[in-house]
Parts: C-alpha cells; sequence; structure tokens
C-alpha cells in the first residue's frame, strides 16, 4: 500500500496523468471529423474573420458575419483574436480546411494541457496532499467531457487553464497579505490584469471576478481594515517594485482596463447590459441567421404555460449536467447525433459525489482546520458563486425559451477541480483513521472511470458518421468497438439514460 501511495504522490504519475489527457485528447481530436459538437465551426468561422482584420475592434459588423451573433459589440473575442496569429502563420503552409483544422486543434490541446500543472500547484497550496491532487486530477481527465473538450476549437481551453491561473494567483497573494500583513502590489496588478483579459475571453469569467473581488475586499478589512494601515502597505509594496517594473505594470493595466471598458462598459452605456442580445446589436431578421438566437427565438414564440419553478428546474438542471458531462454527442453532420453516458463511470460519479458532498458538510469544520482555511474559503465562495450564477443564467433562459437549453457539463469545468478536491477532503477526513478502505473507494471509483470513461465513452459510443471520412482512425475506433463491446458494461445500449 505505501509503495502505491508513492507512485502516486510522485512526479512521474502526475506526468502519466498529463500524458493520459493529451492521448485521448488527440485520439478524438484525428477521428471526429469537422465540426465537432462544440460550436468548432462558430470558433473558427470568427478566428477567419479576425485574421482578416488586424485590430481587436470593429466599427460596425464585420460582413458575412450575421451568422455568429453580434460579432462587433460580443465582450468574449480574446481566444478568437489571439488563435487568428497561428491560424495566419498555418494557412501560409496549409490550404486545405482539414489540415488547417488539426492544427488548430493541437494548439486547443496544449492550451487545455497548461491548466494541469496550475491546478496541481494550485490544490498543493490548499494543504493537499500530493497523492491527494494527483487523484483529483486522474478522476478529470477521466471524465468523457474533458478530452472531448480539448480536441475541439474552443474558447473554454484557454478559460479553464486562465481560471485555474487566476485562482492560483489569488491564492500566493492572499498568502502573503495573511502571513505579512502587507499587499504585494506586483501580484496584485498581475491579477487584476490577468482577471480583465480573461472576462474577454469568455464572459462566463464576470462571475469569478465578482467573486474575487468580494472574498479580496473582505480579507482587506481583515488585515488592512485601518485606512492609514491601508494606504502605508500599499506604498510599503510599491518600494519593493523597480521603476521599470512599475511602469510596465501601470501600463498592463492600462490596456487591460481599455479593452474591458471598450466592451462591458460601451454595452452597459449603449445596451445596459454587459452582453446585450443579439437582438439589441442587429436587427430580427440579421439575428434570424445565428443559430442559436433562432433557436430560442422559435422556442420562445412556441411556448406554453406549463413551465416548472425553481426546484423543477434544478431537477432538470442537475440531470442534464450530469448527463452532458459524460455523454458522447457529435456535431451538425448528424444533427448533434447524442448518445447516452456508460454505465460505470456515470453511476460512480453520482455515488462519489454524492458521497463526498455529505463527507464534506459533516466533517467542514475539520477540514477547514486541518487544510489551509484562506485557500478553502476561496475555492467555496468562487466555486459557489460561479455555480449559482450559472444555474441562474440558465434558468433565465429556460423561462424565457420555455424550455431548458443550453445545459452543459463543460460550463463547469473550470471549477470542477476545486469543487472536487473539496469533496475529495470531506473522504479523507472521514475515514481518517480508516486508510484501507480510502484505498478500497479510490480504487473501485478509478476502475469505474477507466472501465468506458474519458475517451473511451467516445469510442463506444460514436459511429462511422461521426469520423473524418478515409482515415485509418475509423477501423482502429471500429476493432476498438468491437474487443470492447461485450466487457464494458451498457455498451450495448447507446440510448441509456436519454430522456
Amino acid at each position: 500500500m505505501q509503495k502505491i501511495a508513492t507512485l502516486v504522490s510522485s512526479k512521474k504519475f502526475f506526468y502519466g496523468v498529463v500524458a493520459l489527457l493529451v492521448i485521448q485528447a488527440l485520439w478524438i481530436a484525428l477521428s471526429g471529423r469537422y465540426p465537432m459538437a462544440f460550436d468548432e465551426d462558430f470558433h473558427l468561422g470568427i478566428i477567419r474573420l479576425y485574421a482578416r482584420h488586424i485590430s481587436p475592434f470593429w466599427v460596425t459588423q464585420p460582413t458575412h458575419s450575421d451568422m455568429f451573433g453580434a460579432v462587433y459589440r460580443d465582450p468574449s473575442y480574446l481566444y478568437h483574436y489571439l488563435m487568428s496569429f497561428p491560424y495566419r502563420l498555418i494557412s501560409l503552409f496549409v490550404h486545405g480546411q482539414t489540415g488547417q483544422v488539426m492544427a488548430l486543434r493541437l494548439v486547443n490541446i496544449a492550451m487545455f494541457a497548461t491548466s494541469l500543472p496550475l491546478l496541481r500547484r494550485l490544490l498543493l497550496h490548499t494543504g493537499a496532499s500530493r497523492t491527494l491532487a494527483h487523484i483529483v486530477l486522474a478522476f478529470f481527465v477521466l471524465l468523457p467531457i474533458t478530452p472531448f473538450l480539448a480536441a475541439q476549437i474552443n474558447y473554454d481551453n484557454l478559460f479553464v487553464p486562465l481560471v485555474a491561473l487566476v485562482l492560483l494567483l489569488a491564492v500566493r497573494f492572499n498568502n502573503e497579505l495573511a502571513r505579512y500583513g502587507r499587499l504585494n502590489i506586483k501580484l496584485f496588478a498581475v491579477l487584476a490584469v490577468t482577471c480583465l483579459l480573461a472576462s474577454l475571453v469568455k464572459y462566463a469569467f464576470l462571475p469569478v471576478f465578482i467573486a474575487l473581488v468580494l472574498y479580496e475586499a473582505v480579507l482587506f478589512y481583515y488585515y488592512l481594515g485601518r485606512k492609514r494601515k491601508f494606504w502605508k502597505t500599499v506604498w510599503f509594496g510599491l518600494t519593493l517594485i523597480s521603476r521599470r517594473m512599475r511602469w510596465l505594470l501601470i501600463g498592463l493595466l492600462l490596456v487591460s482596463s481599455v479593452l474591458f471598458v471598450e466592451r462591458y462598459g460601451v454595452n452597459l452605456a449603449r445596451y445596459h447590459e454587459p452582453v446585450p442580445d443579439c437582438v439589441q446589436v442587429l436587427s430580427i431578421q440579421r439575428c434570424s441567421s445565428y443559430a442559436p438566437w433562432l433557436r430560442d427565438y422559435i422556442f420562445a414564440s412556441q411556448k406554453g404555460q406549463n413551465l416548472h419553478g425553481p426546484l423543477g428546474f434544478t431537477n432538470d438542471w442537475l440531470y442534464g449536467m450530469w448527463f452532458r458531462t459524460f455523454f458522447a454527442v457529435d456535431g451538425p453532420g448528424t444533427n448533434f447525433e447524442t448518445r447516452g453516458p456508460l454505465l460505470l463511470p456515470g453511476l460512480s460519479a453520482i455515488v462519489l459525489f454524492a458521497g463526498g458532498l455529505l463527507a464534506l458538510i459533516v466533517k467542514f469544520r475539520e477540514v477547514s482546520r486541518r487544510y489551509n482555511r484562506l485557500e478553502i474559503y476561496l475555492l467555496i465562495v468562487v466555486t459557489g458563486w460561479y455555480v449559482a450564477l450559472l444555474w441562474f443564467d440558465e434558468y433565465k433562459s429556460y423561462l424565457h425559451a420555455g424550455m431548458p437549453v443550453a445545459i452543459n457539463g463543460r460550463y463547469l469545468l473550470p471549477v470542477l477541480v476545486p469543487l472536487m478536491v473539496l469533496l475529495a477532503m470531506g473522504y479523507s477526513e472521514v475515514l481518517r483513521r480508516h486508510d484501507s478502505i480510502k484505498a478500497v473507494i479510490v480504487c473501485a471509483g478509478l476502475l469505474c472511470f477507466l472501465w468506458g470513461g474519458g475517451v473511451l465513452t467516445f469510442i463506444l459510443r460514436s459511429r462511422d458518421a461521426w469520423y473524418w471520412p478515409n482515415t485509418p482512425m475509423t477501423s482502429m475506433n471500429e476493432s476498438l468497438q468491437r474487443g470492447l463491446y461485450h466487457v464494458v458494461p451498457g455498451a450495448n445500449n447507446p440510448i441509456q439514460f436519454l430522456r
């Protein structure tokens, strides 16, 4: 048992987890034809718009871009603008769409993979052992949605590592504040710049931003409550930074603030919404070219009066989040053909989540004492606020459209590892004197996730129409399907758990 624990805590095991993510994502990227389900055509289309436009700003809606919504006022643009530069380089040497898509998918896999070292360092800052951190990350990369998202051209592949980076920066800043009672101005400025820019990658970062501001305000009041002490620590922090660094940080803050205000500030002033609806910016006729808007518009025009209340919607929301974390889905080529989760990973996740949540509630006082309290509270505040606002936003969409729309497990990925480590800490405290039971639960859970989770969900649930045509990956997927069909529970029932 000790040898296994030593192996799991080693850097070799962590590197194996990273390799497992990359291999799974590569398999899906090489197998799945373009466009895959998570809006690949949308993201690549906007990347191509920016590749023909050197500035990140638009004076009016770009020509032939209505199918992407109100592009020129969309605050979630920084991923597309940044990705337009590797696309420009790739397009010089690769002229076919297939090759360009594959190259951009590789860039996205690399971006997503950077989240794992950041998340590992974040978990270690909470006081979690390397063994616990590595186990949590192993479960994370074995979620079917994780490699499936990483394999696609999607702004979430930059968003996930940015959230991890922001939390890591906040943890380091808070540690210095609590330990020495002073502000690390350099670290605070880097954190502020990262938050402002992350908000421009995806507007869903705003809940994280708000939660951080509230949390830091409480810490400032607690450790630096007196005004004289506050300004004294600010001045002392500035003296620790060289003049060149001060001007660099001021420049970065100025640029990131201008970019932030240009989208969110102007949108609030002009449309009274930080993220305006398409029809607030363009006409109904033009917005009808944008499929998500048109879908909600048609649903809203046909909706009845028999809508669920918050509790009924929560039931649908929890099911949808679970289902779309463990499902398999194709893109528009098959009208988003959907296949249900496999039995062992899907059901074991429910059991592990429920048990971990109960353990965390029962042993929360012990968890907050044994681990680093500031970091635990930070993860709880950010995760809780993010999930609450995600639920609220999707409930508003439900009331508007008259049916659940856009409920997807990938929206939870930015805060899923912090949530998982909190649940794991609850288990660890409940079973503190029972290492053998703890080992059995971990091994059983990992076995269930390995036995149909990760890339195996894609392999066992996909079919020829989902693959690139005339490639060796088709026959390789088919061979694996035949070999695993009778040994993976639920593999013979592709519509399992579908409502």
